[in-house]
């Protein structure tokens, strides 16, 4: 599998009419033409909170995804109601492509319908851009899943999927030295006793402020809410 990471920014207010939009049209649309969206979250806290949304869809090879983007150019009606209509809602859109690291937790292959999952609970997540330098992933990544990851898996956090980027801002010759934690947490107060837990251990202190920081180049993060649609919630 691979799969489709997006940033969208409404800044101005616009965002809620574009979550409007999109779920009137595009959504089950885009849906038909062969892609899965597995995730959508708004920015919470963090940069261009309260204005932007991310998206992961997923594909079962890059050729799939080809296929897939080809078809929406070739449906000329929606295509243009895309142009008209949710386009003009937005101010910023990137999009990279994903692989799961052979270490992360498994996602499913298999979703239930947006019907299915709407309404159903949702909890808070943390998405972690971690870039590395780019002679530095395999250090890192074999740090992180033999010491960082288990000692994080506390306080109710998991990891729900851990990506390396293949196409996009961090991909140099083939190779990624750019990848992404997605952590899920029931609700705000189970992220602030975790934080708060890294503070009073002083091993998953230096684990956590030192090693790790020590492996990577920056490191951006943001705390996400699950849209109703969304199916990893």
């Amino acid at each position: 599998m691979i799969y489709q990471h997006r940033l969208v920014i409404s800044r101005g207010g616009r965002l809620s009419k574009r979550h409007e939009v999109f779920q009137g049209d595009s959504m089950k649309v885009i849906e038909s033409h062969g892609s899965v969206l597995v995730g959508a979250w708004e920015v919470w806290i963090g940069a261009e909170a309260g204005s932007s949304v991310y998206q992961i869809r997923q594909f079962d090879s890059l050729a799939a995804w080809e296929q897939h983007q080809q078809r929406l150019r070739d449906d000329a009606a929606h295509d243009e109601r895309r142009v008209s209509q949710l386009y003009t809602l937005f101010d910023f859109c990137d999009t990279s492509i994903l692989r799961l690291n052979p270490r992360s937790p498994a996602l499913p292959q298999q979703w239930p319908s947006f019907d299915a999952v709407q309404g159903q609970p949702r909890g808070v997540f943390e998405q972690r851009t971690i870039w590395l330098r780019p002679d530095g992933t395999d250090r890192h990544h074999e740090t992180y899943f033999d010491q960082i990851q288990p000692a994080l898996e506390r306080e109710g956090s998991r990891v729900v999927a851990f990506f390396d980027t293949v196409i996009g801002p961090g991909t140099t010759n083939g190779r990624s030295h750019r990848s992404i934690e997605l952590r899920h947490f029931t609700d705000m107060g189970a992220w602030q006793r975790w934080r708060e837990a890294q503070e009073s251990d002083p091993a998953l202190w230096e684990l956590t402020r030192q090693v790790w920081p020590s492996l990577i180049d920056r490191m951006d993060s943001l705390l996400l809410k699950p849209l109703d649609y969304s199916r990893i919630r």
